[in-house]
């Protein structure tokens, strides 16, 4: 008697090229709270100074942007300037750019280089796609040949002085993004007093998809955690000023309640008793 095994083995994907293949199909990527048929997001790619691109997500929020896609998820994405914007945006995270594009053309969304060519169209003919996606070109080189490459269309932002060659480009995004609100009619934001309304509940509950923070990226987690810390303690009155202050209130009503408890009996002696110092003071003036 004895036993035969056959074994068959199978290449299988890796956990990491399932999560790609996951990601560039959007099964990974939670639906937007405000689902819009008119849809645009901001693929980052090759900028490099942090204020820029907390600016770019201040106003991806402001003007209704469903996500941003971050190429390079291993750097850390710096967000200086976003104002406390960053909560209410969806990030998704790829590690090549080639994944990126891949993810946006099986979503059906167009591609929009916004960059000074000689096919380019102003921005304010409205030339987009209702699932249109935007790449903005380096803060010094402009767009590279790889993002050029991926581009559908390219748009321009006309200008009407004669002192610049280019804008800011957290700027050029502040107004692209703005005209592609406006051709999409979204509506527009409440507003109280001399601001516009913050929903706390649109934050986003799962923020950043398919992102593998590094060891830098978790010791920063830290230091952040420690100093909200510290904040939340500092803005909690201590033990002792509470007692100290409790004891101040305490001695003024003890004060009050003394003066206006007084016996009426006491009072009067003190009435006489000045009284009889006036008539001393008198009679020795009349017998000088």
């Amino acid at each position: 008697r004895g036993v035969f095994v056959y074994v068959w083995t199978f290449k299988s994907a890796s956990a990491e090229e399932k999560s790609i293949s996951e990601v560039q199909a959007g099964s990974m990527i939670p639906e937007p709270k405000i689902k819009r048929e008119r849809e645009m997001v901001i693929l980052v790619y090759d900028i490099s100074k942090k204020k820029n691109i907390g600016t770019i997500i201040r106003s991806a929020v402001a003007f209704g942007v469903s996500k941003i896609l971050v190429v390079g998820q291993k750097k850390n994405l710096k967000t200086f300037g976003h104002q406390r914007t960053r909560d209410f945006m969806q990030f998704v995270y790829f590690d090549k750019f080639d994944e990126a594009v891949t993810y946006l053309k099986k979503n059906d969304f167009q591609i929009f280089g916004i960059e000074i060519t000689k096919e380019a169209k102003s921005v304010t003919e409205h030339k987009f796609h209702k699932k249109s996606a935007f790449i903005f070109g380096n803060e010094g080189s402009g767009m590279n040949p790889k993002a050029f490459k991926a581009c559908d269309q390219f748009l321009y932002i006309p200008q009407y002085g004669h002192g610049t060659a280019s804008l800011n480009v957290s700027v050029a995004a502040s107004i692209v993004l703005h005209h592609f609100s406006n051709w999409a009619m979204y509506p527009e934001t409440g507003r109280e007093g001399q601001k516009f309304v913050v929903d706390q509940s649109m934050k986003i509950t799962q923020p950043h998809v398919n992102f593998k923070p590094t060891e830098k990226d978790l010791k920063r987690l830290e230091r952040i955690a420690r100093r909200e810390g510290k904040l939340r303690e500092q803005e909690k009155p201590s033990s002792s000023q509470l007692t100290k202050s409790e004891t101040t209130s305490v001695s003024k009503q003890q004060k009050v309640n003394n003066t206006s408890n007084q016996p009426a009996d006491t009072a009067k002696t003190s009435n006489s008793a000045s009284k009889r110092r006036k008539l001393s003071s008198q009679v020795t003036c009349s017998e000088t």
